[in-house]
């Protein structure tokens, strides 16, 4: 479609004929990528472009700041189109063994190249990705050691109620 699509299609080609390919069965297409390249765009830059004219609008750092935030929104649908495809599946009587492909740690592991990139060329052009919210996705399927998907313990927190004594539940006073 646009030229930003075809920035992803270069950053991750294997996920995006997996998903915007003819033969998909996620219902994923490129106007859906082309959404999230609009979306980027409008946070970004506050307009969109029609994706024919992406290329003469946008100069070559910002199609290229424009592509790897595109591929940075496109990496969780990929990592979750992954985790789903069968590797191999073995029946022998009753007993039914299922593999599934583990690309995800590849797909993470160009996640952070990309967003360091996208940082130090946001940083380049002047600017500031983190102070648009919600270009770069801050949670993921999985934290590959990062730790942003560690929850406290519950039992840390007091109990609700637990200082109330039993006039706090009564809602009248008693003489």
């Amino acid at each position: 479609m646009g030229a930003i699509t075809d920035i992803v299609k270069r950053y991750v080609p294997a996920s995006y004929k997996a998903l915007v390919g003819a033969t998909n069965t996620y219902d994923y297409n490129i106007s859906d990528l082309q959404g999230l390249a609009n979306y980027v765009q409008y946070r970004l830059f506050s307009t969109i472009p029609d994706s024919s004219n992406e290329a003469v609008v946008w100069n070559p750092n910002e199609l290229e700041l424009l592509g790897m935030l595109t591929t940075l929104e496109f990496i969780p649908a990929a990592i979750d189109y992954w985790g789903d495809q069968l590797e191999s599946q073995t029946t022998t009587g009753t007993n039914e063994d299922v593999g599934y492909f583990d690309r995800r740690p590849q797909l993470w592991n160009v996640f952070e190249k990309l967003s360091k990139s996208a940082e130090d060329l946001g940083t380049k052009l002047g600017v500031s990705l983190y102070a648009v919210k919600a270009v770069v996705p801050k949670v993921s399927y999985g934290d590959n050691g990062r730790n942003i998907l560690v929850t406290s313990d519950p039992e840390d927190f007091d109990p609700a109620f637990s200082e109330a004594t039993i006039n706090d539940y009564i809602p009248w006073s008693t003489p």
